[in-house]
């Protein structure tokens, strides 16, 4: 049974591209038939498959009403659904569809028998794309760092999370929080970390799994490339690999 994950946080820097990314990778080696979809107009997802301007990207399949099938790109052995620019006019333009907030789940449908993972990349905001991609997932992740104001931002991450839980999606439920970019031997990243892990609504909902920082997760990316591919042996290969296998684990 297919498992749908958003990787979301309401702030940009905090590592949902280099996870959906990865995470797709690391998932793909385990035999797993993975799809990565870029609901972000920075495109950072489509780029890193050096994807210059898609004939079809998600907006057009949201919109539009092209068939779901023509956006898929398969690259290597992964499958991907691209973003361009214009993906904020057509958030605009899905504003005013009825039900808008379950279209991403219902042109899912139709490859649910066809993959094991799907993983969605969100913008850095809590508007309407990144409710559809709660509306459609099983879990969602959230990738941050171990900084002032990750408490703000998990918070209102939290609040609509359980909005949409009660109101469109049941079967949401937290994957975890994943620490990324972190130094765990400053005093503040652990302080940071048991204030988080002490928070009730958390609970147990923490990754094992924290991924260090790495220059090879930025430069691989650069250079379109996994860092499966770039760096085999780097920290940022291990972290991924060990997240991937917690995931798996959880979901047996």
């Amino acid at each position: 049974m297919t498992k749908i994950i958003s990787v979301i946080n309401n702030k940009g820097g905090t590592g949902k591209t280099t996870t959906v990314l990865n995470l797709g990778a690391a998932l793909q080696r385990r035999r797993k038939k993975v799809l990565l979809i870029d609901l972000d107009s920075q495109g950072n997802l489509t780029s890193s498959f050096a994807i210059e301007v898609p004939k079809v990207s998600i907006g057009e399949v949201l919109v539009d009403g092209v068939p779901v099938q023509e956006a898929v790109q398969k690259v290597d052995k992964i499958s991907l659904i691209p973003s361009r620019a214009d993906l904020l006019d057509f958030e605009t333009r899905l504003a005013n569809e009825p039900g808008r907030e379950f279209m991403l789940r219902e042109i899912l449908e139709p490859l649910q028998q066809s993959y094991d993972y799907i993983l969605i990349d969100c913008p850095p905001s809590l508007g309407i794309l990144s409710i559809n991609s709660l509306v459609a997932a099983d879990q969602f992740l959230v990738p941050m760092q171990a900084e002032n104001f990750a408490f703000i931002g998990l918070d209102r991450i939290l609040q609509v999370t359980d909005k949409v839980r009660k109101r469109m999606n049941n079967q949401l439920e937290l994957a975890g929080i994943l620490f990324v970019k972190l130094n765990p031997r400053t005093k503040f990243c652990q302080a940071v970390v048991k204030s988080i892990t002490d928070d009730v609504r958390v609970g147990k909902k923490m990754f094992d799994t924290y991924i260090r920082q790495d220059i090879a997760l930025m430069e691989s990316a650069a250079f379109h490339k996994t860092v499966f591919d770039y760096a085999p042996k780097s920290h940022g290969s291990e972290d991924y690999a060990h997240l991937a296998k917690e995931i798996l684990k959880a979901n047996e």
